[in-house]
Order: C-alpha cells, then sequence, then structure tokens
C-alpha cells in the first residue's frame, strides 16, 4: 500500500513539474517555443488553442497569434524569415500571465517587480511604451507609457527613478538570436 501511494505521489509531483514548465520563460524558451521551432512545431503546440497566421490565406506568415480556448491572447510569435519553409523563430511577445519567468515575473507584474528580480541598464521610450532590456531573459519587457505619468509626445530619456513601482507591464518579449 504505501509503495502504491510513493509512486502516485511522485506521478503527480512529476506531471505537475512538466506542466510547469510548459509555460515557463527563459532566456532560450518560451513554453514550447524555442529559435529552432518551425510553423509545424508552433501548430502543434497549441493545436487545442486557436492560432491565427497573419497575414491570412498565404503559405507564409509573418506573424502567428495564439489565442486560448476562451479567447484570451497568449501569445504572437514572429518568424525569423518570413518566406522562409522552416520558419524559425525570431521573437515572442507575451501577453498571457500564465506564462512566467523562473524568477516568477509574468505580465501580471509590474514593475517593481521586475526592478527587485532583474537586473537592467537600459530603457528606451517610445511613443506609446517605456522598453526596459533585461539581458538575463534575452528580452524586453514593455510599460505604458500612461502608467508612468508621461505624455505621448516626450520621447526624452527615462530613468529607473521616474517608474513607479505600480507601472502595469503591456507585454514581455523573448528574442531569439
Amino acid at each position: 500500500m504505501t509503495r502504491k501511494l510513493l509512486l502516485l505521489l511522485m506521478t503527480v509531483v512529476l506531471w505537475q513539474c512538466g506542466k510547469e514548465k510548459e509555460f515557463v520563460i527563459s532566456k532560450d524558451q518560451v513554453g514550447p517555443i524555442t529559435k529552432t521551432s518551425s510553423k509545424e512545431d508552433i501548430l502543434s503546440f497549441f493545436k487545442n488553442d486557436s492560432i491565427v497566421m497573419l497575414p491570412p490565406d498565404r503559405d507564409f506568415a509573418n506573424e502567428f497569434v495564439i489565442y486560448d480556448d476562451e479567447g484570451k491572447h497568449l501569445l504572437s510569435v514572429y518568424p525569423r524569415i518570413p518566406k522562409d519553409s522552416l520558419n524559425y523563430i525570431e521573437r515572442v511577445q507575451i501577453y498571457s500571465p500564465k506564462f512566467k519567468t523562473e524568477k516568477g515575473i509574468s505580465v501580471a507584474s509590474n514593475y517593481g517587480d521586475v526592478a527587485s528580480n532583474y537586473s537592467f541598464t537600459k530603457i528606451d521610450p517610445t511613443f506609446t511604451s517605456a522598453i526596459i532590456y533585461v539581458d538575463e531573459i534575452n528580452g524586453s519587457i514593455v510599460l505604458e507609457k500612461s502608467d508612468l505619468g508621461l505624455s505621448e509626445d516626450n520621447l526624452d530619456p527615462i530613468s529607473k527613478d521616474q517608474i513607479p513601482d505600480l507601472a502595469s507591464i503591456k507585454y514581455i518579449s523573448i528574442w531569439f538570436e
């Protein structure tokens, strides 16, 4: 009886670890996606989700937009060379809080969470966002500029001190180089 209980417990633990890795963000991976993932891999990985290939009705895709079964935007996947038959991945933009870094950062986190877990040296302003570059994950974290109290036409440099801890994350990009 004890052996069966131990075996069941080990099975549950291993299954749960596998499920958690399914949504991990790391330097070389977003869930099951790596830089060598092909179009067929993307379609296979997310076969239970809705995948929109842009532009539609083409043999190649500039972007794969992936929605879960409830219609929530999970990811946008961009191939390195859009017309390449293998469509290896250049970058993945993460919109779902299901995906988390190994330090627990997701789009549900805020700037304070990012700043206390990662170091970064560069913040770039755009018209609507502030982009924080995080070398440890080879990615960028995009914050809404409206959360920073800055106007859209302000393209002046942004310092770490100007960003409120509660500024929300718009999306996370992981670059596969």
